[in-house]
């Protein structure tokens, strides 16, 4: 997974010249977000949202003085280092020093804004009320959890699992389970291993850009990811491993998809498989990656890997059923309860268009800039892919291009299924983080100022809100 096979379009590309698409997508997007955060005041036609800062769910709490933590002076540190450094350091460093620079940056990032409000913010998110680890001391034998999972969905029975545990397949809460028995259980080291594993979520995204040939795309979105307002998220939950668990399932499909031979295809096809069936374990509404896959065999132009990502998705799936655990019945459960519960406190007609509010405000200003290009340019893009997709030379696909489209396609499926109704700041950053790459459409003049406000956006965000997960 560490070479390219295809041409890269990006490279060739010509440079923007009028910044107009960006003004008019960031003048959209400011229409929105202010009309999502003021709606419960200018109409009460939409019902109740029941949101606590309607639409995001987070208290508008600024910190100041005391209760500041260590965070601060980090986050602009490494803001500052990344601004002046990083993007001349992603045009030359070597490919996997990129990849760890990257991932270090980015690290350091969601560390130094979960910092913000003092050193529990890496582990009071998941003294929660309602998360993982308040379940963990109800289960004493682990080879019972999964034939009786499903039965203790229901939200009618206080013995039955709290929200976190309830809503999600049984893998995450197996995770915990397991850091407990060998001696990492509480909410300090289960914070360090969700932080760990979520910060891995941009490598992959830029390991599947350069296996669909887009590495110059890549370089480029690599500062913009590893300053991205989504950690602030995804350091406080565990949508943060979800969004990581798409992406390296992506990540290898890719590479089955350019693999030079029959065999690559088929084993590398047949891993993807495994790992999408292990993160549909952990999030039944990564069963919207599907887009994204089908986004990058368009993108490589190939349908080898289809087949062996299938089976290795349903073999897994079928081992859990195996062990007691049919996904099948326990989604249908979850949707049960969410419907009876609080689905029916959240207006859906509210939440339809303020769901992609949210995402305008967790992107940031930047990627709603790159949103705008390539808004205007990407249809460019899909009509050549597509007027040559019977072609022995057909054209190579715009590969950040397409993968924000399965993005997109994936978070509208998510929306219009009523089954998300707030918290898609969580909810979606295994798709939002799908977005970022768009940031190489932006003029090369811009860029540096663009990542200034990508990190101002991001340290604003964690000065002046708590969130309530």
């Amino acid at each position: 997974m560490t070479s390219p096979v295809r041409a890269d379009p990006e490279r060739a590309a010509p440079a923007p010249t009028s910044r107009r698409p960006e003004a008019i997508a960031l003048a959209v997007a400011t229409l929105v977000v202010v009309a999502a955060f003021t709606a419960q005041e200018w109409g009460r036609f939409w019902g109740d949202v029941h949101a606590w800062l309607e639409p995001l769910s987070a208290y508008f709490e600024p910190t100041l003085g005391v209760t500041m933590g260590p965070g601060l002076p980090m986050a602009v540190a490494v803001a500052a280092v990344v601004v002046s450094y990083g993007p001349g350091l992603a045009d030359r460093l070597p490919w996997r020093r990129l990849l760890l620079a990257t991932w270090v940056a980015g690290l350091a990032w969601s560390v130094s804004l979960a910092l913000i409000r003092g050193w529990s913010g890496i582990a009071e998110p998941l003294t929660n009320e309602h998360e993982y680890l308040v379940d963990v001391p109800r289960v004493d034998d682990l080879t019972e959890l999964l034939p009786g999972f499903t039965d203790r969905i229901d939200s009618s029975d206080d013995t039955n699992w709290v929200t976190h545990v309830a809503g999600h397949p049984p893998l995450t809460f197996l995770g915990f389970l397991w850091l407990d028995r060998i001696g990492l259980g509480g909410p300090e080291w289960g914070g360090v291993v969700l932080t760990l594993l979520g910060s891995t979520a941009v490598v992959a995204v830029l390991v599947t850009l350069r296996r669909l040939g887009a590495e110059s795309a890549a370089r480029v979105a690599a500062p913009f990811l590893a300053l991205t307002p989504l950690v602030t998220w995804s350091v406080v939950s565990a949508d943060g491993v979800f969004a990581a668990a798409a992406a390296w399932g992506l990540a290898v499909l890719a590479a089955a998809a350019t693999a030079p031979g029959w065999r690559g295809a088929v084993l590398l096809g047949g891993a993807a498989g495994v790992i999408f069936g292990l993160a549909v374990n952990l999030s039944y509404g990564l069963v919207l990656t599907a887009a994204l896959a089908l986004a990058v065999l368009v993108a490589a132009g190939s349908w080898r890997p289809l087949l062996p990502a299938v089976v290795g998705a349903w073999a897994v799936v079928g081992v859990f059923a195996a062990l007691g655990f049919w996904w099948f019945e326990g989604r249908d459960a979850v949707v049960i309860r969410y419907y009876d519960g609080i689905a029916s406190e959240r207006d859906y007609s509210y939440w339809m268009w303020a769901n992609l509010a949210i995402v305008c405000f967790c992107v940031g200003p930047a990627v709603v800039a790159a949103l705008g290009r390539w808004a205007r340019d990407g249809s460019r893009d899909i009509r050549v892919v597509l007027a040559t997709a019977m072609s022995r030379d057909r054209a190579p696909a715009h590969g950040a291009g397409w993968l924000a489209t399965g993005a997109v396609v994936a978070m509208l499926a998510a929306d219009l299924s009523g089954l998300s109704r707030s918290e898609v700041e969580r909810i979606w950053l295994p798709f939002m983080v799908w977005l970022v790459p768009l940031t190489a459409g932006l003029a090369a003049r811009d860029r540096r100022g663009w990542l200034v406000t990508q990190a101002g956006w991001a340290i604003g965000i964690a000065l002046v809100l708590r969130f309530t997960w």
